[in-house]
Order: C-alpha cells, then structure tokens, then sequence
C-alpha cells in the first residue's frame, strides 16, 4: 500500500500533480524548530508520482529554497527622503500626531509615479537526485525524496504589509531536467510553492521603564507630580499592557480631563531614492476623568490613580517588529494627560511586538526519573533460608526439567483404591521393609518424615 503524506495544496506558483512538495510523516509544517531561539530547517518529501504509461526521463532533480524582499508602492514622492520622515524617531518627546483624532497629512498625487525595490535574503539549492549514468536520461515513475535545508537563526519571519506592498517571502522550488516530449519542448519542469517561516522569541526578563516627577518643596515650579511606569518593552498577541498612571495638582484651579494610551504601527517602505510610510492605533484607551470611579481620586480631587490596560490582539493584521533592507515594522507606546488649566503631558516608548514562547515549549525538561527496584542493581547476598526447629524434615532439591513432580505419599498410596484388601496388605507390608535405612536398619520411615533424594 502506498504511504500518502501531508502537503500543502496550496499556495503553489507553479502546480503539478505529477511532482509536489509534502511533510513529514506526522508533521504539520516544513518548519521544523524554532527559529531564532533553536536549531531550526526546512525540512519534508520531494514526491513523483508518474502514471506507468507516461513515466518522465530525466537526469537530475535540484530543489533550492530562497528567501526574498520585496516592496512596492505608488505616490508623489520626493526624491533623497524630503518630507517623509515620520514621527518615529526613537525620542520620548512629544509626537506632531499626538492627537488620535487628526487625520494623516495628505499628499498632492496629481503625478503618480510607481517605486520598486527586491533583494534575495536567503538561497541555498542541493541535487536530491540524478541518474546513475552521468548525462543520461533515466525513466522516473514514484519516488519519494526526503530533503533538508537549515536556516540561519538571523532571518527574520515571513510576513505581508499594507495589503501586499511589503512582503518578506519564501519559497520551495523544484526543477527537474527531463528529456523533451512531443508534448512539451521545455527541458526543465519547474514547482513552485511557498513556504511560510515563524520567528520566535524566548519569553525575556523584565525591562521596566519610568516617568517620575515629584513636588518636593515650595520652590519647586511643577503644577503637576507624576509617576508613570511600564512594566515591559517587549510583548506579544495576547499579552495585557498595564500602565499605572499617579497624578498631583499643586494649583487648585489645575484639574484632569482625559488620559489615553495607545499602541501605534509604523509601516516604512523604501527604495534606493524614495520612501514611504503608514503609521496606525493597533490597539487604544480613552478614559474621560468625568467617567473615572471615585476609588481613583481623592475627595480634593487633587490626587489620581488609573491603571490603564490594553490588550494585543490576536489578529492576522498584527505586524511583528522588523528592520530590513527595504521595509521596517516598529511599534511604540504612546500616553496623553490632557489637563485643564495646565499644558498636556506626553509620554512615548518604543516597545518591540515579538512572537513569544516559553522556555519550556523550546527546550522541554526531561520527565522526573524513577527508581525501579526491579532494574536496580545490588549485590548478590548468600540467603540462607531457615526452617522451623520442630520440623524433621529435610531441603528438598529443585526438581528437574521435564520431570514430573510427584507427591510424598504417591509410593504408598498409588493406585492402591483399586486393589482388594488382602493386595493391599501384602503391598503395604513390600513397602515398610525397603523402606528400611541402609546405615540405620531399625529406622523406619514414614509418609510425613519421607524425603526423596
């Protein structure tokens, strides 16, 4: 019976049924490992499967696995960069676009001109096969080809952009060199198929950060104290954001308004000459001091505490941060306290959105060992096995293989049921005289001292 594995059905470039790429038994992906953490590959089953009345002739089958940059975009663009940097710049300062409700800046596009830019960030090929005379075409019907390809543990993960302008992609590409047809002239039968690769992070240590500014005496010319921290830079979907925001007014005329916080994407797409960039709220907070509990204010309404908490998202729409050639993903948090009477504050920290596991799920520990009393190995100890004082019997030897056991009282008692009374005595009395001890003739055994040597 044939063995049918796994594969993907798509998204091939280039599809035939004759010739396809498929797992490994039991496997769900041609990633095997966890790439920048651990060893990781590709790895799966080149397949032909070629009916017997149409084999193919060929002399060599080469598969290669290449990675690629690419990006693309259209506008009015200025040449060397003018005008289009973005507000993300590093700095903790407070953004032009701090103001969740204004729209981006629009461009003149009354000329449009298209930007293209691509590079190969991987590429590596291996001859899985060729045919025992060099040069010469040999019939191929089945064949399974197991194939491997490791990957540098800097490649960064696989990944589209605004809706396909920015794209890190690899790919699976088999060519098989076959003799031509008349049904085909081309020499080389090429598949194609694309090969999604997930990068990972390890769960990493705690990176706090701290805003913090106190009144601390009557020369001091802050209106407002504050204490903003942020418990880690590094997060992933699924994680909760926490921000914990203390708030003091010194002027009595000084009240809150509103606090936000906010996760933003920026999206930066690049050619040699040009670039552009797209930048959005992934995840937000707006909370309105008239809606705040009374728990987080004091009755002078001079001292606040709200703790803000966001929530990634699990969503195909979230970007991890990369920096590449061509294309950069970056994330920042920023915090707006709008206040009454006073200036706003603002706060803004670069964060990093990484695909995060557990130690654990990478390097499983070994399951807990047990000690098994059977296995265990002691020194062999001399038993001596004691018998009761009373009784006079003797150690019987074991018996020997294939020999039937027989019972102490089979010489006396076999067979006599079937006898009449006189035979039995006459057997009886045969039986009592040898069984008379050689060395002590008046010693007499009987059925419950008797031992068989």
């Amino acid at each position: 019976m044939e063995l049918i594995n796994k594969g993907p059905k798509s998204p091939y470039q280039k599809l035939s049924r004759k010739a396809f790429f498929s797992y490994l038994p039991g496997k769900e992906s041609f990633q095997q490992g966890y790439l920048g953490v651990d060893k990781a590959t590709i790895s799966g089953i080149f397949q032909l499967r070629y009916p017997d009345d149409k084999p193919v002739f060929a002399k060599k089958i080469q598969l290669s696995f290449v990675g690629k940059e690419y990006v693309f975009f259209a506008g009015a663009l200025n040449e060397e960069n003018e005008n289009k940097k973005d507000d993300f710049d590093g700095n903790d300062s407070e953004d032009e676009d701090d103001n969740q409700f204004e729209e981006d800046e629009e461009v003149d596009t009354t000329e449009i001109s298209t930007y293209t830019a691509k590079r190969r960030i991987f590429g590596s090929s291996i001859v899985i096969w060729r045919s025992k005379n060099k040069g010469q075409y040999e019939e191929l019907k089945m064949l399974d080809l197991p194939f491997k390809f490791t990957l540098p543990s800097n490649l960064p993960g696989s990944f589209t952009m605004n809706n396909g302008c920015g794209r890190i992609y690899y790919m699976l590409k088999a060519i098989i060199s076959r003799q031509p047809t008349i049904d085909s002239k081309n020499r080389k039968k090429m598949i194609k198929l694309l090969v999604p690769i997930v990068r990972y992070t390890i769960t990493p240590p705690p990176s706090p950060s701290r805003w913090l500014i106190k009144q601390e005496g009557p020369a001091n010319p802050n209106i407002v104290s504050y204490d903003v921290s942020l418990a880690n830079t590094t997060l992933g979907p699924g994680n909760s954001i926490s921000v914990p925001i203390k708030l003091q007014f010194h002027e009595p005329k000084v009240y809150l308004k509103s606090i936000f916080v906010g996760l933003k994407e920026y999206h930066e797409l690049r050619t040699n000459k040009y670039e552009t960039s797209l930048k959005k709220y992934i995840v937000e907070e707006l909370i309105d001091a008239n809606n705040l509990p009374t728990s987080a204010f004091n009755e002078d309404n001079n001292e606040y505490f709200v703790d803000v908490k966001l929530n990634i998202p699990f969503s195909t729409h979230l970007l991890y941060s990369v920096d590449s050639t061509y294309l950069s993903v970056n994330h920042k948090l920023k915090i707006r306290i709008r206040i009454g009477k006073a200036p706003d504050i603002h706060f803004s920290k670069i964060v990093k959105i990484e695909n995060i596991v557990t130690k654990n799920e990478v390097f499983p520990p070994p399951p807990p060992k047990i000690d098994n009393p059977i296995t265990k190995s002691t020194p062999r100890q001399n038993v001596v096995k004691q018998t009761p004082a009373h009784s006079n019997s003797t150690l019987k030897p074991s018996p020997k293989k294939n020999s039937r056991r027989l019972s102490a009282f089979f010489p006396l008692f076999n067979k006599i049921h079937v006898l009449d009374p006189v035979a039995q005595k006459r057997i009886s009395m045969q039986h009592m005289q040898n069984m008379n001890g050689s060395k002590s003739p008046d010693l007499v055994y009987n059925s419950r001292s008797l031992a068989f040597y």
